[in-house]
């Protein structure tokens, strides 16, 4: 009840549009007010830095130090609302299901332009600036990524070559689709495409197909008919197939044992399934190209500030601490699910790899694992220089999912589960 409760209050905050936003906000400059979100060191780093550097100025940081998931969830949505009313923290982390969407739409965020573009911090030359980018919207700078996740995916060459698998021909989403296709499809599936179903699921965000832009449906359907189509194949040969596990090598272990082609995770699991599977035999990493040819990222920890904040000046200090490289490459201040806005920050993973990463042998595999050569480790994070789309949670993305669903189940035919989607969707936006 009391989540449901939450959740009533943010939709009615959600139609508030913020007192200041089409005028400049009078700056006192006299605090700062910071949140993490659950337990992440770099904030906590930064704000002592920020401290120190800044006695004068009174902090408040808000930060959850204990994985107490529904109080985590119920503050966070209280923290969204404020947001969308013009109160809260000057500077915070995105939450992973807040509605970004209707947030943007409230004008809940600041322009950053002018601090981006005025701070030597950011143009060192250590960022992608590809990445970075991502958090422009409709022309103003309203993110700060500090780090996404890509979509790569990890195999053996005595896999594919088993399977007849080319993922040289996997050049975009289409050419993926193809390829896979005939794999599922062909008389060599003897094995699942993917360990786990929702990397399938999931390729409506990878391959970047524009579904609501700007509060607007641009959804082509005949666009995304080819998508659709080759999941419901997926779907029926292997929808609920494969364990939802993460780590002790799960995934490594089902591609050595040939229970899978693929392994998809996040980004230190992929490379401790990589250094596994070197055990057995050469390895081959294929990333989920896009339908343009890029790579779609999903934003892991992003950065934004209060539309209405009074303190701009002291959010200006607090940004260049908080991305200033020392601060990023500070032992446990990266996430090392990603793939940093940093390209130090990832060069500087490569010196925490441990030989012995693990106690005993996960799934058969030695706990003492081969090191990955320098120039492997390089060539799989300058991936993220191919990105071209940075991607957030969608409010609306479980809706649309369960009503394309009846198609992939055989209820409804492609048009008719497309046009009850379309119709979840006009709702949601006229929220």
């Amino acid at each position: 009840m009391k989540r449901w409760m939450t959740r009533i209050l943010c939709i009615a905050a959600a139609g508030i549009c913020l007192s200041g936003c089409s005028k400049a906000i009078e700056q006192k400059n006299d605090s700062l007010h910071v949140y993490a979100g659950l337990n992440d060191q770099i904030m906590h780093y930064a704000v002592g830095k920020f401290k120190n550097a800044y006695p004068d100025i009174p902090v408040t940081f808000t930060q959850w130090e204990e994985n107490k998931t529904e109080d985590v969830y119920d503050y966070n949505q209280q923290l969204a609302a404020q947001l969308m009313s013009g109160e809260g923290a000057d500077v915070f982390f995105l939450q992973s299901y807040w509605d970004i969407d209707k947030m943007l739409a409230a004008g809940a965020f600041a322009d950053l332009t002018e601090i981006y573009e005025g701070s030597d911090v950011f143009h060192d030359g250590d960022f992608r600036t590809g990445i970075m980018d991502t958090g422009i919207v409709d022309g103003e700078r309203v993110f700060l990524p500090m780090d996404c996740i890509i979509p790569l995916l990890v195999t053996t060459k005595k896999a594919l070559q088993e399977t007849g698998f080319d993922v040289e021909k996997c050049t975009d989403f289409d050419s993926f689709m193809e390829e896979s296709g005939k794999f599922m499809l062909g008389e060599n599936y003897d094995r699942r495409l993917f360990r786990m179903d929702i990397t399938a699921r999931d390729c409506i965000y990878w391959a970047g197909y524009p579904v609501v832009e700007d509060r607007e449906i641009v959804w082509d359907i005949e666009e995304t008919r080819k998508y659709f189509e080759w999941y419901k194949v997926f779907y029926e040969r292997e929808s609920g197939i494969g364990p939802y596990m993460f780590g002790d090598l799960t995934g490594a272990a089902e591609v050595r044992d040939g229970k899978c082609l693929f392994e998809q995770s996040v980004m230190r699991e992929d490379i401790d399934a990589m250094r596994a599977l070197h055990t057995v035999g050469d390895i081959e990493v294929l990333p989920i190209y896009n339908k343009d040819g890029g790579i779609t990222a999903r934003r892991s920890r992003t950065v934004a500030v209060r539309a209405n904040s009074e303190n701009l000046g002291n959010v200006k200090k607090f940004l260049e601490i908080l991305f200033d490289g020392d601060t990023m490459r500070a032992f446990g201040s990266h996430n090392d699910k990603g793939v940093s806005v940093r390209r130090s920050v990832n060069e500087n993973d490569f010196n925490y790899l441990e030989e012995v990463p693990f106690r005993g042998e996960p799934n058969g595999f030695p706990n003492a694992l081969p090191m990955l050569e320098k120039e492997e480790f390089d060539s799989y994070y300058a991936y993220a220089d191919q990105i071209n789309i940075v991607e957030y949670s969608r409010g609306w993305m479980d809706d649309f999912r369960e009503e394309m669903s009846a198609f992939l189940r055989g209820e409804a035919s492609y048009e008719e589960a497309a046009e009850n989607a379309r119709k979840k969707l006009e709702f949601y936006l006229s929220e």
